[in-house]
């Protein structure tokens, strides 16, 4: 195992120093630093159980089994027949286990594999035996041993087919005779067939000839046709990691990898290829050139049962997506649908999807101001109609029942007096008429609905309400069944209490802006709170939970040594309307500006908050949002740590930063990045950088000359750089401590507790 270790590294410059609170004595001990540990996620996740049903449907009926833990790991496991209201156990437990001579000194858990409620019938595999029982009698009996042919990677649907890339090429083997036949001879490293740009992390520690390349191969569904693509990456440039520390001696390692940076002239671009299995021909497909903006295959795309392809095609800073379709039979590309803006399609957002039956597409768009979905005619891309008829944020299809032209969807933001997030599921017509509301109560409720589309699992909750699920009818909402059973005594007898949820107004003075408090548990109201605002202000989502696993948040961790910490989604993160999703265009650097002006205004309602002493922390776009707070607030926020943080635009992906500032590069790109020298030159606090090694995702560069412009300015800061770790530093006890520790020291005033040893290894994750 490597050594996960943080080095510390300080400026020389001792013009800073640490804020203390006037006239209040503080001390944190070590007591506090275990309470702050078994808030920490890895510990409150050992203290629920259960909390959502995950439903397993049966033959595509409405019909579904689910499985439940105790304690000590044992499952439960339980059948639904909702038309009966049915609940019950799937089997007899105790017969069960004896059948299949179950070991009491381990917990019971099965892995089913096949389950017939008509017939009675259950196959399952304990301990690397398979069973086959019955139902009624809780009796099984044990299967001989059978060894199921493994198919090679990249298979045709009939069995009979599969690709590989061998030097950069392409081949088909015909598995009946074990026939190899190339298929292309120009293929190379920097211009390969199928490949994708391949994350570093895969190659990490490992032998890079032993090493997989995944690769896009979508076979068509009768097995005649393949698409795949071809990879111009020659003028694209390359980012690398040194990893310091490994146990292959003392000389460092070095990882190159294809990385677009925005801003980039030249970005990988792929060519599309349709493979005719019969003629063993490989074809350039006669459309533009697929754009690849970060890890992974340039195309987008899928089969359809009307053996047509269908891919998306979206153009630089994501101003144009469109949906394409290719027919194998005349190798011609149509254009179906396409949507422009003049600012950005937000593409975390965009849904689409084929109704082969009837000739139609369901597309999301959001024309009208808000996400909707709008229905067009395949044969011809002509609208048809609005489908979804709410003032409301559509946020997912959850299925089409195209024998009664039925769409049922989840979306937020249509009643005024609750939270604009809570998402609730509707259904409607696809001619846009009879849309009906199906979970009406003031909750996030995230539904699943059954292959025969008359019930849906709903596991609804808020920030402090534990999560009810329930079993509903399609026809109108009605509960038929509650099921399943959250457990949280443990999370409760630990001391921990919900988190506080907010509104205030944007400094518009109309604009509702909402988060969560999260309070130390021996919270005293008499007393004053230095406060946290735990940022993170991407534009492509929103990051306030809205469930009840508020629950697992590092933010509770840190509450408890002394802070109120805050989660808040300002103008510029997604899920509202589109003008409110907008302020983030050309302006990532105005993230904060919200999240400031809330904390003041809160300060004012609550006389527990020191709005004299504020911190910000966060990690990769959060990163970029401390410094950038840190810079642009200099008066207002007092420390800050800054991890993993994209500290310039133009050191990162390309897709991600290009949709939100645009292409090419202007003027706006310079007057936001960090590394300014007139926005770090307005530095007051203590700043921590943080940054993983072998960060793939934002190199550790970003970071280091955001170093570079802080020694230029005689800049006080702190840095670790943690050999080993990737982007997410969460991981790694040793930055948990240090950011407790830099708080507790800079913000609240004090000592902290010095080389804190937590009680256990496992990662952290959120």
């Amino acid at each position: 195992m490597f050594k996960k270790v943080g080095l510390l590294i300080t400026s020389l410059s001792l013009t800073a120093c640490s804020i203390t609170a006037k006239n209040q004595a503080v001390m944190v001990t070590q007591a506090d630093y275990k309470r702050a540990e078994k808030f920490l996620p890895k510990n409150v996740a050992t203290k629920v159980r259960n909390l959502a049903v995950g439903p397993q449907w049966i033959n595509q009926t409405s019909d579904f089994w689910y499985s439940e833990e105790d304690k000590s790991g044992n499952k439960t496991y339980v059948k639904v027949q909702p038309a009966s209201a049915l609940v019950a156990p799937l089997f007899d437990h105790e017969k069960l286990k004896a059948s299949i001579n179950h070991d009491p000194n381990q917990p019971f858990s099965i892995e089913i594999k096949a389950l017939d409620l008509s017939n009675g019938r259950l196959k399952l595999i304990n301990q690397n035996h398979e069973y086959q029982c019955d139902l009624k009698t809780s009796q099984c009996n044990k299967l001989a041993a059978q060894v199921s042919p493994t198919q090679p990677e990249y298979s045709s649907p009939n069995g009979l087919y599969s690709l590989k890339v061998k030097q950069w090429n392409l081949y088909l083997t015909e598995h009946e005779t074990n026939k190899v036949t190339q298929l292309t001879f120009d293929g190379s490293e920097g211009y390969p067939y199928a490949v994708h740009n391949m994350n570093p992390k895969q190659y990490i520690n490992k032998d890079a000839s032993n090493v997989k390349q995944q690769l896009s191969v979508f076979w068509a569904p009768d097995s005649r046709t393949v698409i795949t693509h071809r990879l111009d990456r020659r003028q694209v440039g390359k980012l690398h990691l040194v990893q310091s520390s490994h146990e292959q001696g003392l000389r460092p390692k070095l990882y190159s990898y294809y990385y677009p940076l925005a801003g980039d002239k030249h970005v990988p671009l792929g060519d599309i290829y349709s493979i005719d299995i019969a003629t063993k021909k490989a074809t350039l497909v006669d459309t533009p050139k697929l754009q690849q903006t970060y890890y992974g295959g340039p195309i987008w795309g899928w089969w359809e049962d009307n053996n047509r392809f269908y891919f998306m095609d979206q153009a630089r800073a994501k101003k144009r997506i469109s949906l394409h379709e290719y027919n194998p039979d005349n190798q011609q590309v149509r254009l179906i649908v396409e949507e422009k803006s003049a600012q950005f399609i937000d593409p975390w957002a965009q849904h689409v999807q084929i109704l082969a039956n009837s000739n139609e597409v369901i597309w999301s768009s959001q024309r009208s101001g808000k996400q909707q979905y709008y229905l067009y005619d395949l044969s011809n891309g002509r609208l048809k109609n609005k489908i979804t008829q709410c003032d409301c944020y559509v946020r997912i299809n959850r299925g089409v029942d195209e024998e009664s032209r039925t769409l049922y969807f989840e979306a937020s933001g249509e009643f005024k007096d609750r939270d604009p997030y809570l998402r609730h599921l509707y259904k409607v017509q696809l001619n846009g008429s009879e849309q009906t509301l199906l979970t009406p109560e003031p909750l996030e409720h995230s539904t699943r609905l059954s292959p025969d589309f008359n019930y849906f699992v709903d596991i609804a909750s808020d920030h402090k309400t534990v999560p009810n699920n329930t079993v509903r009818s399609t026809i109108d909402g009605k509960v038929v069944a509650s099921i399943g059973s959250p457990d949280i005594s443990e999370l409760l007898t630990s001391g921990w209490r919900a988190p506080q949820a907010f509104k205030i107004l944007a400094d518009d003075q109309q604009t509702q802006l909402y988060g969560l408090m999260y309070k130390p548990s021996n919270f005293d109201a008499n007393k004053r709170y230095p406060i946290i605002d735990a940022t993170y202000t991407g534009p492509h989502g929103f990051f306030t939970p809205k469930s009840f696993w508020t629950y697992y948040q590092h933010a509770q961790s840190l509450a408890e040594l002394g802070f109120i910490v805050i989660k808040m989604d300002g103008r510029g993160t997604s899920k509202r309307d589109r003008n409110f999703h907008l302020a983030a265009y050309q302006n990532l650097a105005a993230g904060v500006d919200d999240h400031v002006y809330a904390i003041k205004a809160l300060a004012k309602q609550h006389a527990y908050l020191d709005v004299n002493r504020v911190g910000i922390f966060g990690f990769s776009a959060g990163g970029y949002d401390t410094a950038q707070a840190m810079f642009r607030h200099a008066d207002f926020f007092k420390v800050g740590v800054a991890a993993s943080g994209n500290h310039d635009f133009r050191v990162d992906k390309t897709g991600w930063n290009e949709t939100w500032l645009g292409y090419p590069v202007a003027e706006h790109w310079d007057q936001q990045t960090n590394l300014n020298p007139q926005s770090v030159a307005k530095l007051k606090g203590k700043l921590l950088l943080a940054h993983g090694e072998l960060d793939e995702n934002v190199n550790p560069a970003a970071t280091m000359q955001l170093v570079n412009q802080l020694i230029k300015a005689n800049k006080d800061f702190d840095l670790m750089i943690y050999p080993n770790q990737d982007h997410f530093l969460n991981n790694s006890d040793y930055f948990i401590r240090k950011r407790w520790d830099y708080f507790v020291e800079h913000l609240l005033g004090t000592q902290p507790v010095k080389e804190y040893q937590f009680s256990n290894k496992e990662k952290h994750n959120e």
